[in-house]
């Protein structure tokens, strides 16, 4: 029996190493079925796709120019390693109006939105890493508190009359997936690295196979579940994933609170030259700018970091290297490629208010907080899950003062 459950083990990672021979794909992620952009040939001008592709989704034309080949009447894109293996999207005359606008709801009674809280929370927030405690006290679990953010705020938006879907209702994955799944991927992924220094000890190679394995499970298997359930049932006009910032440790031997506390909100974009050797991110970027979800997504970014900016009163994070992009004129609204905003169906965007383990955040989550007045501001402030759902609500609400009318153009972005 041992021999056959070997032999079944050998086939599987044989195929799967064919198929990343064939084109380089990301993790769990499948080939992608070119013909679904067919929909969109001749319904943008070069200028609109080159302007945003250069705005918003790919800043850096060195990252985009191996990948993505600019006519005056055409662009062709490289779909897989074989030499000739290009996608041709004709563009439309240059003279003629578009018809590349997408239409919105035109009030919050009319809208789907979709609460994706971050993370898993419970049993599983030392695997995925979203867990910390100083001293005794009770452990930070960044899912739970997005669970508990997600579901004040759908109360709070149904109360409104939007119609809210939530992700995950407990502290449990959406994925039927485990970590014990992901052997095969796990070993292919160790073996295709050349590891300098290589591996001391037997102990050193299962331990990093045992990450991998677990990080396949929480990280990339349940968001694809999560975009399925999106994609199959939810069908919302936004997703807002909910999540919550955190510092590096300055000694992760020995945490101490940091002084930092801020808010940013991403959209999808800045696609960096080595995420765009992956077929299928390229072939997630194009469908993402093609279908003209970027105008909406700003537009929706900048009115929720207005939002936080008004009820948290915390000054906007700065991103400092090449993953991100700063777009529009709004403080703390910024586009980085993230797995949930790639592939999510519709317009997505992603909050990260609140350092975790900042000193004020910190006291704010501790259960006694709602007994004593933080010192610093010399008032009480209301629970942070609490503040959080509510600077989302005066997001949502802000955005139909500028959503109007309810067509937004996808084509040139706003500098």
């Amino acid at each position: 029996m041992v021999w056959v459950l070997n032999l079944l083990k050998l086939i599987s990672f044989f195929c799967l190493f064919v198929s990343l021979v064939q084109a380089k794909v990301s993790s769990l992620a499948d080939r992608p079925d070119w013909s679904e952009l067919n929909e969109f040939q001749k319904k943008w001008t070069k200028e609109q796709f080159e302007s945003t592709l250069r705005n918003l989704y790919c800043p850096r034309e060195s990252w985009w120019k191996p990948w993505i080949d600019l006519d005056e009447n055409h662009v062709r894109i490289k779909k897989a390693n074989e030499k000739d293996a290009w996608y041709k999207l004709n563009f439309a005359d240059s003279d003629t109006e578009v018809p590349n606008e997408v239409s919105f709801p035109t009030s919050l009674k009319k809208m789907k939105i979709a609460l994706d809280p971050g993370h898993l929370g419970g049993a599983f927030s030392e695997m995925e890493g979203r867990h910390f405690s100083i001293g005794n006290d009770k452990p930070v679990k960044e899912g739970d508190l997005t669970l508990e953010v997600a579901l004040k705020t759908k109360v709070l938006l149904e109360a409104e009359g939007a119609e809210v879907f939530v992700t995950r209702n407990v502290g449990e994955p959406v994925t039927e997936k485990r970590e014990w799944d992901f052997m095969v991927e796990a070993e292919s992924w160790i073996s295709q690295r050349s590891l300098n220094p290589p591996f001391t000890s037997s102990a050193e190679r299962e331990k990093m196979i045992r990450k991998r394995r677990e990080m396949l499970f929480y990280r990339v298997s349940e968001i694809y579940a999560r975009s399925t359930l999106l994609q199959e049932r939810f069908q919302p006009d936004l997703t807002i994933c909910i999540h919550l910032n955190a510092a590096p440790w300055r000694d992760p031997d020995n945490p101490q609170l940091v002084e930092r506390n801020d808010y940013h909100v991403l959209v999808n974009g800045c696609y960096m030259g080595g995420e765009l050797a992956y077929e299928n991110q390229r072939f997630e970027m194009l469908k993402r700018l093609l279908n003209g979800w970027g105008k909406f997504e700003q537009k929706s970014a900048e009115s929720m970091a207005l939002a936080f900016s008004e009820v948290t009163k915390l000054p906007a994070f700065v991103y400092k290297g090449p993953n991100a992009l700063k777009i529009g004129k709004v403080d703390g609204v910024w586009a980085r490629n993230l797995l949930a905003n790639r592939i999510y169906p519709g317009p997505v965007i992603f909050l990260e208010p609140y350092v975790a383990n900042s000193v004020e955040v910190y006291h704010r989550l501790r259960p006694e907080y709602d007994k004593e007045t933080n010192k610093s501001i010399n008032r009480l402030l209301p629970p942070l899950t609490d503040e959080y759902a509510q600077a989302i609500l005066l997001g949502i609400k802000s955005m139909f003062q500028e959503l109007q009318p309810s067509t937004i153009s996808s084509g040139n972005l706003p500098p």
